[in-house]
C-alpha cells in the first residue's frame, strides 16, 4: 500500500472514531447510600457513590436500588457530551426482619448485581462484592429458609442463574459462574436484625420473607352476584390474582370484585426478594334458578249480553324468580324478578257458553347456564249472548180462564237465556234485580189491557222462578196499553231487525200490534234491557204476529213445540 493510501485510511478511521465519540452521552450519577446500585434501561451497571453512565443520546431510564431503601426510577433525556449530574438519595424503608435465617455467600465477579427471586432491577439485593467474605470481614446475604432463585447479572448479561436452597442456620457458598456450591453450618441466631447494615469493609443484607393473606367474601354466591377477593401482602414488589383484576395489582392490599359464571378458584401470587407466596380462594357459584307462577283466582267469569258487558272479573298473575337475570312471561314479555299483572276476562269466542283456558309460561335464565320455567292456567267461564229479545205473546193471551197459557216455545227460549245469565251477574252484584214490564196492544179498554198485562208478567215471573230465579229478585210492572210503541218506532225497529224474514209479508198494522204485545225485561243496576226485535224466524212467529185471537189449542201446541234451528238466541 502506498503512503498516500495509508494516510487516507488513517484519516478515515480517526474521523469515524471522533464521530462515534461525538455521539456519546455521559451522565454522572451520585447515589446515597454509597453502596446503592445503578441500573440503566434495566441493565445492571455498577455500584458506588459516583457512577458515570455512557450511552447514545435519547431518553433513558436510570434506576437506583439498595435493599432496605425505597428505590428510585427516573426518566432522563441524554444529550451528546456531558450531561448534568443526576443525584439519588434513597430513603430507608421497612422494619427489622425477625425470624430464622440462612446465609448465601457468593464467590464471583465483584461488581455484578445480585437479583433475588426476580429478574428486574427492583429485585436487587446487592452486588457480589458485598457477599463474598465470611472470614475477617463479614459480608452476608441472609435469606428466609427455603429455595431462592438467584440471578447474577451485569450490562444486560446473565452471568449465572439458578435455584439455591438454604436451611435455617446454614451457609451456602455459591461459586459463579460454575454454579458449584458447598454448605456449612453456622449459628446466626433468630433475633430481629436490620435490613441493611454496612461498615468499612463489611455488609449485611437481611431479606424479609414475603407474606400475604387472601380470601373470598362471600365464598358462596348466586349467579351474577359479586364476591370480593380481599388480599394483602408484606414485603412484596409484585402481586396478582390469576383470572381476576389488573396485573399487577395496584396496591399491597385491597379488594377485587369478581362475578364468575361458574365455581372458580382464584390464585393470589405475591413476590419480592424474600420469595413467592401463593394462596387460593374459591368462589362457589350457585346456578340454580327458582321460580313460581300462579293466578289468583284461577277461574274468573264473563257475561256479555248484546254490546253490554255485565260481568268481567279479573285475576292476578303473580310470579317470582330468583338467581335469574333474564325473565319473561309469555305472552306478556320481559318482566322483573318479582311482579304481578292484572288479567281481565277477555274470551276469544263471540257467543254462547264460555269455558276457555288461557296459558301463561314463565321462563327464567341466567348467564351461568341455569334455567327454570313454570306454567299457569286461567279459566274463563260465562256466557255471551249477542241478543236477548223481548218476550212476545199471542193476541189475547193469557186470558182470564187460562192465566198460564200464551208463553210459546220461542219465547220460553228467550226467558231461559235470561235465567242463565242472571245468576252469573248476581255473583258480582248480589243486589241485582229483574224488572218485567208487560204491555198490551191498544185494542180493548184500559182496564182490560192492564189485567192482560198483569197476567203476562205473572206468567213470565213463574217461568223465571221455575228456572231458579228467586221470586224476590223479580219486580213486575204491568203497563197495560200506556206505553205503546208508535208506528214510526216499529218501522225503525223492523228496519234494524236482524231476524226479519223477507219471505214473509205482514201488514204494517199487524206488525205494529204484535210489537205492542210484548214483555220487556230490564236487569238492574246494570241497566240492561232486552232488545225489542220481533222473532220472525221462530216457528211460532206467525202465531205471535196474528192480529186475531188464535184458538186455545194452537197456543197450547205452540207452547210445547221447540223452535226451529237458527232462531233467535241461536245467533
Amino acid at each position: 500500500m502506498s503512503h498516500y493510501k495509508l494516510a487516507i485510511s488513517v484519516a478515515l478511521v480517526t474521523l469515524w472514531g471522533v464521530a462515534t465519540f461525538a455521539q456519546e452521552a455521559k451522565v454522572p450519577v451520585i447515589v446515597n447510600p454509597p453502596q446503592a446500585y445503578v441500573f440503566l434501561d434495566g441493565k445492571a451497571i455498577k455500584e458506588g457513590k459516583q457512577v458515570i453512565l455512557k450511552t447514545a443520546p435519547g431518553e433513558h431510564v436510570i434506576s437506583v436500588y439498595n435493599y432496605g431503601y425505597v428505590g428510585q426510577i427516573r426518566h432522563v433525556e441524554f444529550v451528546t457530551g456531558w450531561n448534568e449530574v443526576q443525584s439519588f438519595s434513597l430513603e430507608p424503608a421497612g422494619a427489622q426482619v425477625p425470624g430464622a435465617y440462612g446465609l448465601i455467600q457468593i464467590e464471583g465477579p465483584g461488581h455484578a448485581a445480585v437479583l433475588l427471586n426476580g429478574t428486574t432491577p427492583e429485585y436487587h439485593v446487592g452486588h457480589v462484592d458485598m457477599f463474598n467474605n465470611h472470614i475477617v470481614w463479614f459480608q452476608q446475604l441472609l435469606v428466609p429458609p427455603g429455595t431462592h432463585q438467584l440471578t447474577i447479572t451485569r450490562y444486560g448479561n446473565t452471568i449465572w442463574s439458578g435455584p439455591v436452597q438454604v436451611a435455617a442456620g446454614e451457609r451456602v457458598i455459591l461459586y459463579v459462574p460454575s454454579g458449584k456450591r458447598r454448605t456449612q453450618v453456622v449459628n446466626k441466631g433468630n433475633g430481629p436484625r436490620p435490613r441493611f447494615k454496612a461498615g468499612i469493609a463489611s455488609a449485611a443484607v437481611v431479606v424479609a420473607p414475603v407474606s400475604g393473606t387472601f380470601a373470598a367474601s362471600p365464598s358462596q354466591i348466586n349467579c351474577s352476584e359479586t364476591s370480593q377477593l380481599a388480599y394483602s401482602s408484606v414485603d412484596t414488589l409484585h402481586s396478582s390474582i390469576k383470572d381476576a383484576g389488573p396485573k399487577p395489582l395496584p396496591a399491597l392490599s385491597g379488594e377485587v370484585p369478581v362475578s364468575p359464571r361458574q365455581t372458580t378458584t382464584y390464585t393470589f401470587e405475591a413476590s419480592g426478594p424474600g420469595g413467592l407466596v401463593k394462596q387460593d380462594a374459591t368462589v362457589n357459584v350457585n346456578p340454580v334458578v327458582q321460580s313460581s307462577l300462579g293466578t289468583t283466582p284461577a277461574e274468573i267469569h264473563y257475561l256479555k249480553v248484546g254490546n253490554k258487558v255485565l260481568t268481567q272479573e279479573s285475576s292476578e298473575l303473580k310470579w317470582t324468580a330468583t338467581n335469574a337475570d333474564s325473565i319473561s312471561v309469555d305472552p306478556i314479555g320481559k318482566v322483573a324478578a318479582t311482579g304481578q299483572e292484572k288479567l281481565t276476562a277477555e274470551p276469544k269466542q263471540v257467543n254462547g257458553a264460555i269455558s276457555e283456558s288461557q296459558s301463561y309460561r314463565l321462563t327464567a335464565t341466567n348467564v351461568c347456564g341455569g334455567s327454570d320455567s313454570k306454567t299457569a292456567q286461567l279459566k274463563i267461564t260465562g256466557v255471551i249472548e249477542p241478543y236477548i229479545l223481548s218476550v212476545f205473546f199471542p193476541t189475547g193471551y193469557p186470558d182470564r180462564k187460562h192465566p198460564d197459557t200464551g208463553l210459546v216455545a220461542s219465547q220460553q227460549e228467550e226467558l231461559t237465556k235470561v235465567a242463565k245469565v242472571f245468576p252469573i251477574y248476581t255473583e258480582q252484584t248480589p243486589d241485582a234485580k229483574i224488572v218485567v214490564r208487560g204491555n198490551a196492544d191498544r185494542r180493548g179498554t184500559d182496564k182490560y189491557n192492564m189485567a192482560l198485562s198483569e197476567r203476562r208478567v205473572a206468567v213470565v215471573k213463574a217461568f223465571l222462578v221455575s228456572h231458579g230465579i228467586p221470586g224476590d229478585k223479580i219486580l213486575l210492572e204491568p203497563m197495560g196499553k200506556t206505553k205503546q210503541l208508535d208506528a214510526a218506532t216499529v218501522q225503525q225497529l223492523e228496519a234494524e231487525n236482524m231476524f226479519k224474514d223477507e219471505s214473509k209479508k205482514h201488514t204494517t198494522r199487524a206488525t205494529w200490534l204484535a210489537y205492542n204485545r210484548r214483555i220487556d225485561i230490564e236487569v238492574q243496576p246494570a241497566d240492561l234491557q232486552t232488545t225489542r226485535f220481533f222473532p220472525h224466524q221462530a216457528n211460532d212467529a206467525d202465531l205471535l204476529m196474528q192480529p186475531g185471537w188464535p184458538s186455545l189449542q194452537k197456543v197450547i201446541d205452540a207452547q210445547q213445540t221447540p223452535t226451529a234451528a237458527g232462531v233467535t238466541g241461536a245467533q
